[in-house]
């Protein structure tokens, strides 16, 4: 291990029980982003903790109800571009589930709970990271960070990943502290991801005695299901996939009603503009005689393309990893998508899934290994330590 990087080491080792703690308490102030009193709350409770950490802070409202997009620079008189940390604060599960399903709870090296991996885990990491640094004395560039409040939800009604990629704008480089991958994994790139509701109108009737009056809007979207089914092409990594229905009101009524989400993801913008058009046919057919059709797109997320200046950051990482004593991180590209995309778009080169270490985010299963706080830290600790050597 290279000598600079030790002073940094050995506070962050002597920092494994604050982590923890100060993990418990963001875990334990809920956040979920389809809750918005809740994410409100902890955005105001986390705006004073990086105040407390001499942040120079800004709440950016997105334009709907939901959290704000936070932004934080400390050393901002400093010469240079900024080295920035990136994520979310929102979650992704209803308070009511995880306070019954996966409290808060600390057993055989792992924590559990809600957010703790995806993804206030990544945030004490980077808070720690800057600590760390200002321990040492570091003040080469400045630091900043950018955590959404409302990730969980797609930014849907907001403009929260306009201001992602405004807030990007001219920073060095961007380690985005989202959920890490349990090999340890680096993610270069992701996909984007689209939510069309589609609902179809038909005819309600009495299911015998007026049987052939109704319109079947079930049917109608039945026979749409399964074309829209087949619009998946792995081989380009575009999967659509038909995640809720809801239709009917009894059994023995022809129903008038049926509306479906589809999930979208691509690997390209130029795809999903194919996509769309497949799409569109389908929607605009018409197999049941009487039923009508209207879609709208509800969310989205750009994809995280991989470039050849994130792909040069993933390399210097794994020499960091090497050097630094790390476990050397291999690259991986990810179904899942995130405001990584906005940083890269904005032009600076990028790196995500650099979160804690665990599984099952979005479900009552989710964990961390606790040791991965530190050894995280210390892996972008160390980052940035070489890039300014």
């Amino acid at each position: 291990m290279y000598e600079k990087y030790a002073d940094a080491f050995h506070w962050l080792e002597s920092q494994k029980e604050n982590m923890i703690t100060t993990l418990k308490n963001f875990v334990q102030t809920p956040s979920c982003g389809r809750e918005p009193e809740d994410v409100i709350s902890f955005s105001e409770m986390f705006l004073e903790f990086l105040e407390k950490e001499g942040f120079s802070c800004r709440y950016i409202p997105v334009g709907n109800e939901n959290g704000g997009t936070i932004s934080a620079i400390y050393g901002e008189e400093r010469e240079g571009k900024p080295i920035l940390f990136s994520g979310h604060y929102d979650t992704a599960l209803y308070r009511q589930i995880t306070d019954k399903e996966n409290p808060w709870k600390r057993e055989k090296g792992k924590l559990y709970g809600s957010g703790v991996l995806d993804m206030k885990g990544g945030i004490v990491i980077a808070i720690y990271c800057a600590r760390a640094l200002k321990q040492i004395g570091w003040d080469k560039r400045p630091l900043k960070m950018i955590w959404s409040g409302d990730e969980e939800v797609n930014h849907k009604g907001s403009n929260g990943g306009e201001i992602f990629h405004r807030e990007a704008l001219g920073c060095e480089c961007a380690f985005h502290m989202e959920t890490g991958f349990p090999e340890k994994e680096l993610c270069i790139g992701r996909k984007g991801g689209v939510r069309c509701k589609i609902q179809v109108e038909g005819i309600d009737a009495h299911a015998g005695k007026d049987f052939e009056k109704g319109r079947n809007a079930i049917v109608e979207m039945a026979y749409k299901i399964l074309e829209i089914k087949n619009l998946t092409n792995m081989d380009r990594g575009t999967t659509l996939n038909v995640g809720t229905i809801q239709g009917g009101t009894i059994f023995n009524s022809v129903p008038a009603h049926c509306e479906i989400i589809v999930d979208m993801r691509f690997t390209s913008n130029q795809e999903l503009a194919d996509t769309k058009e497949k799409l569109e046919a389908i929607l605009k057919k018409t197999y049941v005689e009487g039923t009508t059709t209207h879609w709208e797109y509800i969310d989205s997320m750009p994809v995280f393309e991989t470039t050849p200046e994130g792909l040069k950051l993933f390399r210097f990482l794994q020499k960091t990893a090497e050097n630094a004593g790390l476990p050397v991180p291999e690259s991986i590209y990810s179904g899942g998508s995130s405001d990584a995309a906005a940083t890269a778009m904005a032009g600076v080169p990028t790196v995500c899934a650099c979160g804690t270490i665990g599984e099952w985010n979005h479900t009552t299963k989710e964990y961390i290994w606790e040791d991965s706080l530190v050894e995280r830290a210390k892996f972008f600790t160390a980052a940035i330590l070489d890039i300014f050597q």
